[in-house]
């Protein structure tokens, strides 16, 4: 099992145009070997004080300006995702329009978890493809 975090950094006012990219064009056409995959807004410890991990901008004239999301995809096997997904990864084109500043890529594999008695969602949100 592998875990792809991408860490995008949206231009404000460009959120939906980012998300509705996120839910029809960048899709996961074959999905064997994928468990799941999330896109989430960031919170910062202004919402939640305990948070310590902070998301910024590599550029700090440009956090202002930007909004934070961080897709989590979990695979059964990092050639999995590669065969799907980070084929197609390309740092040589420009960002796109609602992108502030190119996203980041890791991926960690875990080596323990545990695991509770409730179940990753079973369906697709409103308008993902």
């Amino acid at each position: 099992m592998i875990v792809c975090l991408i860490h995008w950094k949206i231009r404000k006012g460009k959120e939906p145009e980012f998300i509705a990219s996120w839910q029809t064009k960048y899709t996961v056409q074959n999905r064997d070997g994928l468990i799941g995959e999330y896109l989430s807004e960031v919170k910062t410890n202004v919402d939640y004080p305990y948070i310590t991990w902070d998301f910024c901008c590599d550029d700090t004239a440009n956090e202002a300006g930007c909004s934070h999301f961080l897709n989590v995809a979990i695979w059964q096997s990092a050639e999995r995702f590669y065969d799907e997904i980070a084929k197609n990864f390309n740092d040589s084109r420009p960002i796109l329009d609602f992108e502030i500043e190119r996203r980041k890529r890791v991926l960690i594999a875990p080596i323990q978890w545990r695991a509770g008695p409730s179940a990753l969602p079973e369906n697709d949100s409103p308008g993902v493809k």
